[in-house]
């Protein structure tokens, strides 16, 4: 099965998900769910949402992404 489409809040592709990390369209990881919960990948990392129901959701209650399978 192929990775799941990840679309942005105004519906535009912007990668896929392997179901840890989110590879944008050069194949570059960009963010990191882990559990309910939504990581960036720079060091140290920061926490900066919450995942689910396929949907990332920032601290300020934005849409950070939404998963299409």
């Amino acid at each position: 099965m192929k990775n799941p489409k990840v679309y942005d809040s105004d519906g535009n592709m912007i990668g896929v998900f392997d179901g840890e990390y989110l590879y944008d369209l050069s194949g570059d990881i960009s963010l990191r769910v882990n559990g309910n919960e939504v990581f960036t990948t720079n060091v140290p990392c920061s926490y900066i949402g919450t995942f689910e129901k396929n949907e990332a959701i920032a601290l300020d209650g934005n849409l950070l992404f939404r998963i299409e399978e």
